[in-house]
C-alpha cells in the first residue's frame, strides 16, 4: 500500500523575514519585553502565558525593527485601547504579546494609541 505524503504550506515569507530578524536579538532583551508586558497586562497573576517560541519570534521581530522602548510603548498602546483591553461587545480581551507584535501594521498601529510626543524630547 502506498501512503501518500502531504505537502505542506512551508513557512511563510512573514515568518521567515522575522525569523532572520530575530536571530540578532538578545534573550534578555525578550525578557525584558516579555517581563514589561506581564507587568501590565498580567498583573498579580499567577498563571500567565509562556513565553513560547512563536511569542518569542514576535517578540524578537519587533524589537529588531523598533526597539525596546518602541516594543514597551507598544505595549502601553494596546492597554490604552478600550476594545483590546476587553471594552468591546464581546467583553474579550485582546492583549496576547502574539496581537500586539504580529507584524509591522499592528505594532504601528500600538504605538499610534500611545499619547506620548516624542519630539517634545529632543
Amino acid at each position: 500500500m502506498e501512503t501518500v505524503m502531504k505537502k505542506g504550506r512551508g513557512e511563510s515569507a512573514l515568518s521567515k523575514e522575522q525569523r532572520l530578524k530575530a536571530a540578532g536579538v538578545l534573550d534578555i532583551e525578550i525578557l525584558e519585553v516579555y517581563d514589561y508586558w506581564l507587568l501590565k497586562m498580567r498583573p498579580g497573576r499567577t498563571r500567565v502565558p509562556a513565553l513560547d517560541h512563536k511569542r518569542r519570534l514576535k517578540v524578537a521581530s519587533a524589537i529588531a525593527d523598533y526597539g525596546i522602548q518602541e516594543c514597551i510603548r507598544a505595549i502601553d498602546g494596546c492597554a490604552a485601547s478600550d476594545f483590546h483591553m476587553g471594552r468591546n461587545k464581546a467583553n474579550k480581551r485582546y492583549d496576547d504579546l502574539e496581537l500586539i507584535f504580529r507584524d509591522q501594521d499592528h505594532v504601528e498601529r500600538f504605538l499610534s494609541f500611545t499619547n506620548q510626543d516624542l519630539e517634545g524630547d529632543w
